[in-house]
């Protein structure tokens, strides 16, 4: 992969909103533009910039995270000259990936994150299909494209922004068979495990598009991601550009090589050797990876984080459970549940399980058990003066806690009542 035109430095000023393609370099690559609305591509700048690829290769894909967190991003690709028409990327869609968000703790909330968010730097990429948060991806350039010039699109509508931005780049691809036969249906795929954005639901994404007719195997259809351990052709770029677009300079310095990015126009890394992709995650590298729900817990590949809790039914002991739970963007929450007895028991335990870690903080009509490592199992009894219950009568008990909010809100799935020895 080259670049046909390189440009000098010059210095940034001031915090951007929004985002747009930097890797490979979009149409535009002032780093102090602002975001595009109107699409389907940004104006171009007055240097025409051309990425050339080969067919069968993968070409790293990514955006800047501008301080922002949610959302997905849609990428397509069509002949140059087609690229001035929405609906021609819209039947034209490679696939839809995350758009990003800062997975370490405590680093992502109500749709944001310091810049650079914990995106991957230059001379890393993507090389597991359930690492996708990390504001890149990698494509594959399909087999059966004529040799000419094309535009890829990025689309996305990140955090809580109720339009889409858009962003496209120019590729010269060669060594493609136009002949082999590639037909498709259906709707592009769509990544595991993205952040929901907080305006914009994955179905506009999808709204009125399908995948491409690519090819992606030397003889064939194939699987876009199936070589996603190949190196891409510019594993150099660093789609993260600059410290400027941070709205916290000083802390977005110390994050990993950041201040070895010397042009923020053509961001780059120097990689020392060979690239080589990143070692396969595990479910005991200590890591939130691989698509886990926790630290090596959860998700497709490790262990579930919990065991939900049952209520056999010859062990309950209420004939109803209403149960309320408010929660607010502060991370605060309030649950309260009324139990009407049935049967007379003389000691209870009343457990809750949530979707993701609530730390109870205070609680009324009951104390504390247990709760499991993971605080999204916690387990009360009853109070000296609740413990013997009795048909008819009714137990009142209320807990306030607070939650992660990292854009998505704990859910109560689990609630269980039941006699106690």
């Amino acid at each position: 992969m080259k670049l046909c035109v390189v440009i000098a430095v010059v210095l940034v000023v001031g915090c951007q909103a929004h985002s747009w393609m930097s890797c490979p370099p979009s149409l535009d690559t002032r780093p102090n533009r602002g975001g595009n609305t109107v699409g389907p591509c940004e104006r171009e700048g007055k240097t025409k910039i051309v990425t050339e690829v080969n067919a069968g290769d993968r070409l790293k894909v990514g955006w800047t995270s501008n301080n922002h967190a949610g959302g997905w991003v849609r990428l397509a690709l069509v002949p140059d000259g087609q690229h001035k028409v929405y609906e021609h990327f819209e039947k034209n869609v490679l696939k839809i990936v995350c758009y990003g968000h800062d997975e370490r703790k405590g680093r992502t909330a109500y749709g944001d994150c310091v810049h650079p968010c914990n995106a991957r730097k230059g001379c890393e990429f993507m090389s597991n299909k359930y690492d996708g948060n990390r504001y890149d991806t990698t494509i594959k350039i399909p087999y059966n494209l004529k040799d000419g010039v094309y535009v890829l699109q990025y689309m996305s509508a990140m955090s809580g922004h109720k339009t889409f931005y858009y962003s496209c780049a120019r590729l010269k691809i060669s060594g493609g068979k136009p002949s082999l036969p590639c037909k498709r249906t259906g709707k592009a795929p769509v990544a595991y495990g993205c952040m929901a954005g907080m305006a914009i639901p994955l179905s506009k994404y999808e709204k009125n598009t399908k995948m491409g007719n690519f090819c992606f195997a030397p003889n064939g259809l194939g699987d876009q991601d199936a070589d996603m351990r190949k190196v891409p052709v510019n594993p150099e770029c660093d789609p993260r550009i600059t410290c400027q677009l941070s709205v916290n300079s000083k802390a977005c310095m110390k994050e990993d090589s950041m201040s070895k990015i010397t042009n923020a126009w053509d961001p780059k890394q120097t990689c020392s050797g060979a690239v080589r992709p990143g070692p396969e995650p595990t479910c005991s590298d200590g890591i939130k990876n691989n698509g886990e729900q926790m630290v090596d817990c959860g998700g497709p590949e490790c262990d579930a984080c919990y065991e939900e809790p049952t209520e056999p039914e010859d062990m309950r002991i209420y004939s109803s459970l209403d149960f309320t739970q408010k929660d607010w963007e502060d991370g605060n929450i309030n649950l309260r549940a009324v139990v009407t007895i049935s049967k007379e028991a003389y000691n209870w335990t009343y457990t809750m399980f949530f979707t993701k870690p609530v730390n109870i903080k205070t609680y009324w009509g009951c104390k504390v058990i247990s709760s499991n490592e993971y605080k999204t199992i916690w387990t009360f009894g009853p109070m000296p003066w609740t413990k013997h219950v009795k048909p008819g009568q009714k137990i009142s008990l209320g807990f306030n806690g607070k939650f992660e909010n990292d854009g998505e809100r704990p859910q109560t799935v689990t609630k269980s009542f039941v006699e106690a020895a």
